[in-house]
């Protein structure tokens, strides 16, 4: 899992939504989304934010926040603002080994 160390100095405003998944070549938590048509998916590796981590609760492998809390779980759709950098300037090492990752700020949506 990819996780932020400081929050990011910029407020950024995309969204990204998909579907919380396990990327199986590298065993790290990313967004699968559809792209094009929907017929193809692509796994985003997300830079969760300070302090966030992956946890087994009741069997399931889920999202937990900085306070502890379950955010979310695998397979859940989510809505997660922030935005695409590059990995260094994000100061984060990509779990996948990508050069881009998505900076979360937090969920946006359901």
């Amino acid at each position: 899992m990819t996780v932020q160390r400081e929050a990011p100095l910029e407020s950024l405003q995309a969204q990204l939504i998909g579907t919380l998944e396990i990327d199986t070549s590298t065993n790290c938590l990313v967004v699968r989304i559809a792209v094009g048509t929907g017929d193809r998916l692509v796994d985003v590796d997300v830079a969760w934010p300070p302090g966030w981590s992956v946890a087994i609760r009741d069997g399931e492998i889920v999202l937990i926040d900085a306070a502890g809390q379950t955010a979310r779980r695998l397979g859940d759709e989510v809505w997660v603002g922030g935005g695409s950098v590059d990995a260094d300037q994000a100061g984060v090492v990509s779990c996948t080994g990508r050069k881009q990752v998505f900076v979360a700020s937090g969920f946006s949506g359901p």
